[in-house]
């Protein structure tokens, strides 16, 4: 005889699982931690870092729950102990679900170009362009500088701030309508037209064009990146997508996981992996923000549908983390397709992306020990900590926010 196991019993023993893992692991008795960037070893930071290591049968606990959870949500149970009859079986919560019909697949197909646009952010070439772009040691410095005021950070989510405020204030720039290319005066906007054979090889989409205000009436052209391109560490300027491409891109070249996050309702950030507080940390560099999931509903008066991460490891629906009324609201405007569909489509998707990685057991268990924890965190079991926003969104023209619904 097999014995089932409903899909409500397998996310509960998944979250029991990730809260015993959180328990047992070190406690730390400073904040930083290192990192590895793309480039190679950035400078050390820890010498002062201690930790209280577990004893072996903390170790071989540890392993064997990460085991646990990875065959777990992998779909997988262990081959039975010798001796045996039963087996656990643990069923496909997907099987009933069906695909995406015609309507429902002209949405999903949205999240197929940017998880293809996503993958490519892994281009070694590109990661390394990007680390030549950055002041690495200096972020590394400052972060050292500023453990005293930032004390429940590591090292490396102090990093993350750095990153943040260098790419906004110093390397990237937000363009509403960019200067007349013959004599910097203002342009208005005259439409859109296709990307020349250049522009479409440096990767444009779309080509936005702007008539001069003043005598010389030259026509401006402003190519809009939707992938990541190398160009855009040329140009270094743009608005939403431009910067949450670069800026995602330059999280990874310093070696730490990081998502690109499509809000439907057309905007897009970044999510980093803190290992320090074992979560995914919001991170606009539009508007240099950190740890301020609630700052487009509270703050900007935003109305969220769709919010999903994107990344090579997974693809996670995280609408949750950025509202609070998701289940009084939110899921009323949700009607673009069916949540289960959705549901499917979503795992199916992120299943695809981690197998390509071929990663050894070790590594998918760091992976599948991460989705538990996020997991839990979505499904509301941790304390609410998040803070309510109340501010206005800082870049972009006041018409052209109001006309997208970001301002109060």
């Amino acid at each position: 005889m097999s014995q089932e196991m409903d899909p409500q019993q397998i996310e509960a023993l998944a979250q029991q699982l990730a809260r015993q893992f959180v328990s047992m692991r070190p406690q730390q008795s400073g904040n930083h931690s290192a990192t590895t960037s793309h480039a190679g070893t950035l400078p050390s930071t820890n010498q002062n870092t201690a930790e209280t290591a577990p004893d072996s049968r903390s170790g071989d606990s540890m392993a064997e729950l990460a085991t646990q959870l990875g065959d777990l949500l992998s779909g997988r149970v262990g081959e039975p102990a010798q001796g045996t009859v039963s087996t656990l079986r643990v069923v496909d919560p997907y099987a009933s679900v069906p695909d995406p019909s015609i309507y429902e697949k002209e949405f999903t197909d949205t999240f197929l170009r940017v998880n293809a646009s996503v993958l490519r952010f892994e281009d070694t070439q590109l990661l390394d362009l990007a680390c030549e772009q950055m002041p690495i040691d200096r972020f590394y410095e400052e972060a050292e500088a500023m453990s005293n005021e930032y004390s429940d950070d590591s090292t490396d989510d102090i990093v993350v701030r750095r990153l943040l405020h260098w790419f906004k204030n110093e390397y990237f720039t937000w363009v509403n309508e960019p200067p007349c290319v013959n004599c910097q005066s203002k342009t208005v906007a005259i439409g859109g037209v296709a990307p020349t054979a250049q522009e479409m090889q440096d990767g444009a989409g779309v080509v936005e064009t702007y008539r001069c205000t003043q005598s010389c009436t030259a026509i401006t052209r402003f190519p809009r990146y939707g992938g990541m391109s190398k160009i855009l560490f040329t140009t270094r300027r743009g608005r939403c997508g431009e910067w949450a491409n670069c800026f995602t891109v330059c999280c990874r070249a310093l070696g730490f996981k990081a998502r690109f996050v499509h809000d439907t309702t057309d905007h897009v950030w970044t999510e980093v992996w803190s290992e320090h507080k074992k979560r995914w940390i919001h991170c606009d560099a539009c508007e240099a923000a950190y740890d301020q999931p609630l700052l487009y509903t509270t703050g900007w008066g935003k109305s969220l549908s769709y919010c999903v991460a994107f990344s090579a490891d997974e693809v996670v629906d995280v609408t949750r983390r950025y509202t609070i009324e998701y289940d009084t609201v939110v899921l009323k405007r949700r009607r673009s397709i069916r949540e289960p569909v959705l549901a499917k489509f979503l795992h199916r998707l992120s299943e695809s992306n981690l197998i390509s990685l071929s990663l050894d057991p070790a590594e998918m268990q760091v992976v599948r020990i991460r989705q538990a924890l996020e997991s839990e965190e979505l499904s509301g079991e941790n304390e609410d900590t998040r803070a309510i926003e109340t501010h206005d969104r800082e870049s972009g023209s006041d018409e052209w926010t109001r006309a997208r619904g970001e301002r109060r």
